[in-house]
């Protein structure tokens, strides 16, 4: 039970991260925080193993790739800050899951964001505030950090423990 609860608070928190990054193209510090925050507590649930390092080293790994493509201005700040702090949730193993799952994300947002652009009557995207609608504007790719590393927490499962944890009204659904 407690673990479907910090799960579930992650996956909030993330879905506010990627709610605030279409509105704004932004994301704020908090959101990163709570979730490295929330690490502390569900390894205390699940018990620590010899191979937490793993998730360290790949925190550190993410982030050091990240500082480079947003010192390169392809990926912003608040993105990678984010996509670090959900490295942290996998070992190396898991992570592979986890980039897939972020990258096909990003692909299929992009598209959907490029033809959502062309779509979308221009009376009603001049009239929006949503940031997504600029023309040739960045993409908000926290949508995809979010929901890639929703789907590898309850599909390839965090470490430690490397086992998903589907709460038990979904496990039916499996």
């Amino acid at each position: 039970m407690t673990k479907d609860l910090i799960l579930l608070a992650v996956c909030l928190i993330l879905l506010a991260a990627a709610i605030e990054d279409i509105a704004k193209l932004r994301i704020s510090n908090i959101f990163p925080l709570l979730v490295i925050g929330l690490f502390v507590p569900w390894v205390a649930v699940v018990g620590w193993e010899n191979d937490i390092w793993q998730n360290g080293t790949l925190f550190l790994a993410v982030f050091a790739l990240g500082s480079a493509l947003f010192a390169m201005r392809w990926m912003g700040g608040g993105d990678v800050k984010l996509l670090a702090a959900c490295a942290l949730w996998f070992d190396w193993q898991a992570s592979v899951a986890w980039f897939f799952y972020v990258t096909v994300g990003g692909g299929v947002l992009a598209l959907l964001i490029m033809a959502g652009r062309r779509m979308v009557p221009r009376s009603v995207r001049d009239g929006s505030s949503l940031a997504i609608f600029a023309p040739k504007g960045p993409i908000p790719y926290g949508v995809a950090i979010a929901l890639g590393t929703i789907m590898a927490l309850y599909m390839a499962g965090p470490n430690p423990s490397g086992i998903a944890h589907l709460p038990e009204f979904v496990r039916g659904l499996r």
